[in-house]
Formats: C-alpha cells, structure tokens, sequence
C-alpha cells in the first residue's frame, strides 16, 4: 500500500538551516499538518538529493518552455552532475535554445526539485499547503521554499 509524502525544501537546492531556523521550520509544518498519521522529519545532507513528485514524466527549458528529452537528455545531465557520486554543479546548458540555466530549475511536469536539506510529513493527511502557507514556513527557515507530494 502506497503513503503520501509531503516534502517541503528550500528553493536554494545547497542551503542548509542552522539548528533555530531548523526547529521553527518544523514547527511551522507542524501546525498546518495538525492531523498527519505519520511523523515529521528532518534531513540534513552533505550531497545534493533529486526530490521528485510522483507522476514525473516530463521536464521543460524555463527559458523556452520547450519540453526536453526526458529522461535522455536529462538522465545524460543527472549523470554528468552527479559523476563519481559527487555533485559537480547543477549548471546545464538546454539543447532547444542554449539558455543556461540549472537542473533545479528546469520546468519539471511535477513540482520536483534538488535539496542537501528537507522536511518530510509522512501521511499529511491534507491537501497541498498554499501561496501563503509556504511563505510561512520559509519565512521561518530563512529561504523561499517548495513543496513535492509523492507516494512510496
């Protein structure tokens, strides 16, 4: 049987809270997901990690709103990123227009996105949080952030 997962990560894909920002983060999540079945957790991490909603099918340029080859072009790109298991930048050049932009903010077809930290709800047991929500939460972290819903 399938679980939900709401990650909430910062839009800056190497930030990392210390530990107060951390700690009024959570609390924040806490309050607006007052009824999850499951725990609330944190990760703080030396490597960069490719969060992903479930359903990703397809990523976009941001410049062009060309759709890329995916997972082909993009794979190729995670690869060159992520060569020798460290990350060796998120900088990519799009094939469709030659913008250079990053993997982080490439259009994917899920709210999708890179983090060394997140806050994971497990079973939130609400909808996605709004505009105004997540402008509180990173209003406690310090950093705009994002939110991905999938399902493990």
């Amino acid at each position: 049987m399938s679980e939900t997962v709401l990650y909430v990560i910062p839009s800056d894909p190497y930030f990392q809270p210390d530990q107060a920002a951390n700690s009024r983060a959570v609390a924040q999540v806490e309050e607006l997901v007052p009824d999850a079945l499951g725990d609330i957790e944190t990760d703080l991490s030396d490597a960069l990690v490719f969060v992903h909603g479930t359903g990703l099918e397809s990523v976009s340029c941001p410049a062009c709103g060309t759709q890329l080859d995916f997972p082909g072009w993009w794979m190729a790109a995670m690869d060159e990123a992520f060569r020798d298991g460290s990350t060796t930048g998120l900088a990519v050049k799009v094939p469709c227009c030659g913008s250079d932009t990053t993997l982080n903010d490439l259009v994917y077809n899920v709210p999708s996105g890179f983090a060394r930290y997140r806050i994971r709800v497990w079973s939130p047991n609400r909808r996605m949080l709004d505009d105004e929500e997540l402008a509180g939460i990173g209003a406690a972290l310090g950093r705009p952030v994002r939110q991905i819903w999938s399902l493990v």
